[in-house]
């Protein structure tokens, strides 16, 4: 087939089913859903299998006990059989039009290994943003080392769940998901070492809505996780790139890091930890404008 759809599955059955829904509603029905159910035993096997005939062909693989996500999407993508092969998750919602406009896109340009677009996130109610701000105000990523430091310094600016990528660039660079960093920054590390071998174009188009409610039920809410795995891909990809993240690059990744840190830091903690960040790279500019920022947070709302 022209296209292979895979989906990771951890404990997925509260929102599977309207993943399944947006998949199969969409205008490029000419692919092959994967889906790896990784070592969990909820409902999400029965919700999968009502959809069988919905699609043109469904795999659906198991593994015996959780491995992570580095493990689960390498063996979705030793079992697809696409050309292309587009990343889908367990709680997003994908517009109609997602598959088709990325198809075209990496048939008409042969150069570009992945290409994602624009995200927008719901809470439930409304839509509160569009990510990532580059595409949302017209921009066009850079390439190569560039694309790689942006993605880096500032943290991914790619959207990881809509990607679609061409599976003989993924073969012919030995790429690979890891399992060396929680499943948090997986995708993460895979887009920066693609971004050094293929070109990546972002789609001025939104493809897919991201489930931000409040009390979601996802790997993506526990943030302490996340963040001590975010500290330590910045740590060693510094070690491993030497010749291509600068001193300053890497501090300043560390205090985009530290940034996000304190945006969940309480308000009995902040003036503290602000200090302590602070004075890690005091020469940086952004912060300043954040303290402002939070200050005036504590005066309209009277907290930190």
């Amino acid at each position: 087939m022209k296209v292979s759809v895979i989906l990771p599955i951890y404990n997925g059955e509260k929102t599977i089913d309207a993943t399944l829904k947006s998949l199969k509603e969409q205008t490029f029905q000419d692919f092959e859903l994967i889906v790896c159910i990784d070592g969990t035993h909820d409902r999400s096997e029965d919700i999968l299998k009502r959809y069988e005939d919905c699609f043109l062909k469904m795999i659906i693989l198991k593994n015996r006990n959780n491995l992570g996500l580095g493990p689960t999407m390498n063996r979705l993508i030793a079992n697809t059989s696409g050309e292309y092969i587009a990343i889908a998750e367990q709680d997003d919602y994908y517009y109609p039009n997602r598959l088709a406009l990325q198809i075209d896109f990496l048939d008409q340009n042969p150069t570009y290994g992945l290409v994602s677009g624009i995200a927008e996130f719901w809470n439930g109610e409304k839509v509160t943003m569009l990510f990532p701000g580059i595409l949302v105000n017209g921009g066009k990523y850079p390439e190569g080392k560039d694309l790689f430091i942006l993605n880096y310094r500032e943290q991914l600016k790619i959207v990881n769940s809509c990607i679609m990528l061409r599976k003989s660039v993924h073969i012919d660079n030995g790429l690979y998901f890891t399992k060396h960093y929680p499943s948090i920054s997986v995708d993460w590390t895979y887009i920066l070492r693609l971004s050094l071998v293929s070109k990546i174009q972002g789609l001025h188009e939104v493809l897919v809505r991201l489930d931000r409610k409040a009390n979601r039920d996802s790997v993506t809410s526990d943030k302490v996780k996340q963040y001590l795995a975010s500290r330590e891909l910045l740590r060693s990809f510094a070690y491993e790139y030497p010749e291509i993240i600068s001193k300053s690059d890497c501090k300043y990744a560390q205090t985009t890091q530290h940034l996000m840190e304190l945006s969940i830091t309480s308000k009995f903690k902040f003036v503290p930890t602000f200090i302590y960040f602070y004075f890690l790279n005091p020469q940086d500019t952004r912060w300043q404008p954040y303290f402002k920022k939070r200050i005036k947070r504590l005066f309209e709302k009277k907290i930190i």
